[in-house]
């Protein structure tokens, strides 16, 4: 019987092996689960043109958005597990998702093959330029003394910028006020206005109005300051303990033979590490980042068991 079993073992090995060997021999399809022109677009379509350089074959994007990206994710869990289909994933969809909805396609701990990390990022607190406040010491006691807290903006229920102030709420006692928009970019609009009192929103979002001298930055939520605001300082310096870093990374479907997962994460780790790509992401207020499969399998359940902690703390559903 052992030897029986051994056998198969030894069998499908090889056929993965010789899988290995012959892939690519075709197009790859490249899901990316938002709509075109977002962030994991701008992302994921030059690496697709790096890896078509590099694999000798076309590797096309395909945007499948809607439904907190749990359409296009699911998709790619239904792909067959041959190397001819792999996505991106993002906090969104791999992390908070799966705990705003009733039910998603897919199980983001099972049902994927992890590939490399891509990128990390972070939010940054930002005020209007006419709010009293100078830094986040100055801020928290602002909040302090009002019965409601402060209002904050965020891009709608369930948004990276709406957990990440409700966890800042529970890291700090304070209860603030959420107000929800239809896009960061509304949310903005009102804060520049005092419409609401404070936000979180990405690097890339802020940056154009806190050099123009309309939005004030107090603090940035990785516990490392940004190249791109070096002056403004980790929350975590105020709010001991408080981080939050969201992550791009690469998958493809559950059980995809371990030769190719291999090689695709070795081609992406070495797209990553070149100079024209680390300098395109920083533009866009990402880091680059590298990693095995392990290691962002890793990532993923931490994150995920972190925002389940501050949904259920909080109580939030999506609308």
């Amino acid at each position: 019987m052992l030897a029986k079993i051994l056998a198969c073992a030894m069998l499908t090995a090889m056929a993965s092996t010789a899988m290995a060997q012959d892939w690519p021999s075709q197009p790859i399809k490249y899901i990316v689960p938002f709509p075109p022109g977002g962030a994991t677009d701008i992302i994921s379509r030059p690496l697709a043109d790096k890896l078509r350089e590099r694999l000798g074959q076309a590797v096309v994007i395909e945007n499948i958005g809607g439904a907190g990206a749990s359409i296009g994710v699911g998709r790619l869990k239904q792909a067959k597990a041959d190397g001819y289909t792999i996505g991106l994933g993002n906090s969104a969809s791999q992390t908070i998702t799966p705990h705003l909805l009733a039910k998603v396609p897919y199980d983001p701990l099972s049902d994927f093959t992890p590939i490399s990390m891509l990128t990390e990022y972070a939010n940054v607190l930002v005020v209007s330029a006419q709010s009293p406040v100078r830094d986040m010491k100055e801020f928290l006691a602002l909040a302090k003394s009002k019965p409601n807290g402060l209002s904050y903006g965020s891009a709608g229920t369930g948004s990276s910028n709406h957990l990440s102030s409700a966890l800042l709420g529970q890291a700090t006692g304070l209860p603030f006020t959420h107000v929800p928009y239809k896009g960061s970019s509304a949310a903005m609009t009102d804060l520049m206005g005092g419409q609401v009192d404070w936000m979180f929103a990405t690097i890339s979002e802020i940056k154009p109005f806190v050099q123009a001298g309309k939005m004030r930055a107090l603090g940035i939520s990785s516990k490392t300051r940004d190249a791109l605001l070096p002056d403004v300082p980790p929350i975590a310096d105020t709010v001991p303990g408080y981080e939050v870093v969201g992550f791009m990374g690469l998958f493809a479907p559950a059980k995809l033979p371990p030769a190719i997962t291999a090689r695709l994460t070795s081609e992406v780790n070495a797209i990553l590490k070149s100079p024209d790509m680390i300098e395109r992401f920083a533009a866009q207020g990402m880091r680059a980042r590298t990693s095995t499969p392990d290691e962002l399998a890793a990532r993923v359940r931490r994150d995920h068991a972190m925002w389940k902690a501050v949904v259920t703390a909080a109580g939030i559903k999506a609308e």
